[in-house]
């Protein structure tokens, strides 16, 4: 039987789908290129454009301070299997070599997963090589990787225009300098902007919030009230849209968005600030305080024509033992069971995302639980200005992918959908997510199409939107993309 693993048609099921993909999907992405409005790649490490070391730091962990960036998916997976764990990919005693060889000898147990398939897509597009990794084949991928990593073809600006990269998004900090920002615009062909992602700011039941308003108070002068954070913010916002950014960010437990007085807000700023209070995440007084504070930066959006984008129902560092060994963002968060997300939200929806104005701005809705989608694509059908986002982070799996899109066909419009984003922090897996987007945005078109629901005309169409036409309009891209 023949091997149909990342062969030409792969996760294409029906013919409708493969002729999508082949005829539409490949000469558009072509012409539009990649666009994506969140990532976390190091920025510093794609200006300064130096030669990957090895193969494991390129795409598994990279430890250096000033490139610092993990594929934690793989490692989560990989840890699953005696012979690899946390410990011994993070053990600075331990040769980049050695560990490569320990993942390659459990990488065979995590055939099926998506993580199996990003790898070998990588390995297969970015560098020729058709093995799967095993404890058989790591040394001669090891060699073959390392050989061609030394080439300028492959260091990190040489694969964002390889792959056809036209925009890429970072998520920073309003105390950012945005200097690599700065030096970025001297990059011919891609363009990298900024996006404003302040929950250090509001996330007064973290130990690190009273030093972060003190931060971010002192770079603006501001003085430490209530009144001086959210000027500091505003400061920090306006010079973001000065340098480009299309979007603000926010991480949430619980999508907040009440309706709060500046009275209220200034009670609970006092408690947590001067009285040194410490709130619990679910706290009545944590949701006042971030919907205060949404309420402001979605005044802030609406006013440079940002684009708002909350991602909720993490919770975050949930196995303890790795947030104390290592800290936050090693693959200790788990998607939340029970959120309020309609009545938190439904007064800051009807204040700035109700369609009652041309110069409202625009939200997109990420949840980490995917059994939240239905709930967003009611909310986007009662908000004209409300998009469902694609499925990141714990939903990019193939299968949810596409279930997600056969809802939203059935619930709400496929050219509402905010498209598709990679969350990614490695360059290398750049184009091999948007080639498996592409992919699963034609099967779950061609599945509409072959049950007859809908025209291919419409399909070619609905494919178009959901891989940039609807991002371009959402973020308003026509100036960023030189169209």
């Amino acid at each position: 039987m023949e091997d149909k693993f990342l062969g030409p048609n792969w996760l294409l099921d029906t013919q409708e789908g493969i002729r999508l993909y082949h005829d539409v999907a490949v000469p558009f992405r072509k012409k539009v290129g990649i666009v994506d409005m969140h990532t976390h790649h190091n920025l510093r490490q794609i200006v300064e454009n130096k030669p990957f070391p090895n193969i494991w730091r390129a795409e598994v962990l990279e430890e250096r301070k000033e490139y610092a960036n993990c594929d934690h998916y793989i490692i989560q997976l990989a840890a699953k299997f005696p012979g690899f764990s946390q410990e011994f990919a993070r053990d600075p005693d331990v040769s980049d070599y050695e560990k490569w060889m320990a993942l390659s000898k459990v990488f065979p147990y995590l055939e099926g997963s998506h993580v199996h398939q990003w790898m070998h897509l990588d390995l297969k597009r970015m560098f020729g090589i058709e093995e799967l990794l095993s404890a058989d084949t790591g040394q001669r991928i090891w060699k073959r990787a390392n050989e061609l990593l030394r080439g300028e073809e492959m260091f990190p600006q040489a694969i964002l225009k390889r792959i056809g990269a036209k925009l890429i998004c970072t998520t920073d900090d309003p105390i950012d300098d945005l200097r690599y920002h700065k030096m970025a615009k001297n990059i011919k062909d891609v363009t990298f902007l900024p996006t404003f992602r302040p929950d250090a700011y509001c996330n007064i039941f973290s130990e690190d919030w009273r030093k972060n308003v003190e931060r971010i108070c002192q770079l603006t002068r501001q003085d430490t009230s209530l009144n001086g954070l959210v000027e500091a913010l505003r400061i920090r916002h306006a010079y973001f849209a000065e340098m480009g950014a299309k979007a603000s960010d926010h991480g949430l437990l619980e999508p907040c968005g009440l309706n709060v007085s500046q009275k209220r807000a200034e009670q609970i700023f006092r408690e947590a600030y001067d009285r040194g209070k410490k709130f619990d995440i679910r706290s009545v007084e944590t949701r006042e305080f971030i919907s205060y504070m949404m309420h402001k930066f979605c005044e802030m959006n609406q006013e440079r024509g940002m684009v708002t984008q909350i991602h909720y129902g993490a919770i975050r560092n949930a196995n303890e033992y790795l947030f104390k060994r290592w800290g936050a963002d090693v693959g200790g968060d788990v998607a939340a069971e029970n959120v309020n997300i309609v009545e938190n939200l439904r007064p800051l929806l009807s204040r700035f995302f109700s369609g009652e104005s041309e110069d409202q701005g625009h939200l997109i809705l990420y949840p980490m639980n995917q059994t939240f989608a239905h709930t967003n694509l009611m909310l986007e059908r009662a908000f004209p200005n409300v998009h469902s986002g694609f499925p990141w982070w714990h939903n990019d799996a193939p299968y949810i992918m596409e279930q997600y899109l056969l809802h939203i066909a059935g619930s709400s419009l496929l050219t509402s959908s905010g498209g598709p984003v990679c969350d990614g922090r490695k360059v290398l897996s750049e184009g091999s997510r948007f080639e498996v987007f592409d992919r699963i945005i034609c099967r779950a078109v061609g599945k509409l199409i072959a049950d007859g629901q809908m025209s291919y005309d419409g399909g070619a169409r609905a494919v178009k939107a959901l891989m940039y036409e609807n991002q371009a309009r959402i973020f308003s891209l026509k100036g960023e993309l030189n169209e």
